[in-house]
């Protein structure tokens, strides 16, 4: 990297994204949306708001208009999970250096050693597995 460049930005940190907190939010606004449109039709709130001409209730309109809000309502909040539940899903992968392999866990970079002595209480141990030791061993103990 030369000099005269800054070095680059550390990633965003994680964020906790929890769908139960995004449906609230979004169901606060559509119960707002079907309050103003039943206020509107009960009250005519554009008459005395924005001194339209009075119009007359057509309470079989707005009980149309508030089904839909609602189905549109379930189907944003079917779309919100989704997409929540599968940013959390992809948040919750253990992030590993591709370069060093270090393991971020708890905003600190680990070995791998110190990742799993800290999670487990054990102490890690090195050896080698079949697969391993057929590759690497296999043609060494074939030449005798």
């Amino acid at each position: 990297m030369p000099k005269d460049q800054p070095p680059p930005a550390p990633p965003p940190p994680r964020q906790s994204l929890y769908w139960q907190s995004a449906l609230l939010w979004q169901s606060l606004a559509f119960l707002i949306v079907i309050v103003l449109t039943w206020s509107d039709a009960l009250f005519d709130l554009y008459h005395f708001i924005l001194g339209m001409p009075p119009v007359t209730k057509d309470l079989n309109r707005t009980a149309i208009t508030t089904v839909i809000i609602i189905l549109l309502w379930m189907f944003s909040a079917y779309k919100i999970y989704r997409v929540v539940s599968r940013l959390s899903y992809l948040e919750s992968f253990l992030l590993v250096c591709a370069w060093c392999r270090k393991i971020e866990y708890q905003n600190q970079w680990l070995s791998i050693e110190a990742h799993f002595t800290e999670k487990t209480g054990r102490k890690p141990s090195h050896g080698i597995c079949p697969e391993c030791s057929a590759k690497l061993l296999g043609p060494v103990l074939t030449k005798d």
